[in-house]
């Protein structure tokens, strides 16, 4: 079976082009199957990591080059490439052939449909956000006019285009039940777990991990809020937030203002988070929304037990609380505290949670993510019809 994914820029350092180049290498590793992983912009580093089954074709289309120029002059390069992008698409999926055409990036997501009426591949949109994240970015900015301009995206992309596609793929069982209810040919395939090893944490550090952006919509500033009353209780347990981000600043002043300069560790970017998590004793999880929370499956898969705001979405679907983690309710930093203390003052509790949790975390491996989109592209081949349900 031959493959497409069709993406705008293979060589970022972003989630999205991670996981799908390991799900490139991992489809291919099926005898039979060829993969091409089509880009509108360069991907010469990318193409360089990959094994034989996996193709790379780049379309020389850079939506980027004229970021730091005026906007309208931006806005007409957008015009002009995303013309010149779909005649350099059509043509190479035309060469191409594929029996699967897979929409990942953003760019293409409206070609696709039009590109592929009237030919013999079938197609798929994976989406790698949430059905609401316009909406939650726009509450978390504030303003009607945000609101309102993320109503009418949505609107645009979900009920008008969507309809193009023969399947649509989305991350969790939550997204699908709150956004897509009563959609046809809309399954659900979560992200793999990239980030394997054979080792496992050892629980016994008086320590915790959060990694992510240093955004607003991690909670990092929550998250702070509520190691204050942790460290009233266990001054000799440290929080590490890994990652870096605008609101670094802000983010230390508020550690200062706390006094928690001794419990409160901003480390800045790694490449390590594996190592990080297996350094652990549990990882905490602020964020007020999210398409699925990858971090959660790596600790999972290190066996560190996750204590997590029940945001959408992705730690309802990843944990079951009581047996592999804790939830507490979006933004409370009181309970946040309280399940945090609950893991420290029972060691026993964070052995057989995080035990659970790696045991859960296989689920989510390469291989069975890969026989999930191995079923739906059998049965997309083999239908006669669009939207399969």
């Amino acid at each position: 079976m031959k493959i497409a994914y069709v993406l705008d820029d293979l060589d970022a350092a972003g989630g999205i082009q991670a996981v799908t180049r390991a799900k490139a290498a991992a489809l291919a590793a099926v005898p039979g199957n060829e993969v091409v992983l089509v880009a509108a912009n360069d991907a010469r580093r990318t193409a360089a990591d990959l094994p034989p089954g996996v193709r790379v074709v780049t379309l020389g289309v850079n939506y980027y080059e004229d970021d730091w120029k005026g906007f309208l002059y931006v806005m007409k390069g957008i015009l002009v490439r995303r013309r010149r992008h779909a005649e350099a698409l059509r043509k190479t999926l035309g060469e191409l052939e594929p029996d699967i055409v897979i929409s990942v990036g953003q760019s293409e997501k409206f070609m696709i449909s039009r590109i592929s009426r009237g030919r013999p591949w079938k197609t798929v949109r994976e989406y790698h956000y949430s059905g609401t994240y316009r909406k939650d970015y726009a509450r978390l900015q504030g303003g009607m006019r945000a609101r309102v301009m993320a109503a009418v995206s949505d609107f645009y992309e979900f009920a008008l285009r969507q309809g193009g596609y023969d399947a649509t793929v989305v991350l969790t069982r939550q997204d699908m039940e709150t956004n897509w209810k009563g959609r046809k040919g809309v399954h659900v395939i979560p992200n793999p777990c990239i980030r394997r090893t054979e080792r496992t944490a050892s629980l016994d550090r008086p320590r915790a991990v959060a990694v992510g952006r240093l955004v607003p919509v991690k909670g990092f500033d929550l998250l702070i809020r509520a190691w204050e009353k942790v460290a009233a209780v266990h001054p000799g347990w440290e929080l590490e937030i890994w990652g870096d981000g605008p609101e670094k600043e802000s983010l230390e002043n508020l550690v200062r203002e706390k006094g928690l300069e001794r419990q409160v560790f901003l480390r800045g970017a790694t490449s390590e988070v594996q190592e990080k998590l297996l350094q652990s004793s549990m990882l905490v999880f602020s964020s007020l929304f999210e398409g699925f929370g990858m971090v959660l499956v790596e600790a999972m898969a290190c066996g560190v037990p996750c204590v997590a705001f029940e945001c959408p979405c992705g730690p309802r679907d990843l944990i079951d609380p009581e047996k592999d983690g804790l939830l507490v309710p979006p933004g409370d930093t009181g309970r946040l505290a309280e399940a945090v203390i609950r893991m420290i003052e029972h060691p026993e509790l964070r052995r057989a949670m995080g035990a659970a949790a790696r045991k859960k975390a296989g689920r989510y491996g390469l291989d069975a993510i890969a026989r999930s989109w191995m079923d739906l592209f059998h049965a997309l081949k083999n239908s006669e019809n669009t939207n399969l349900a």
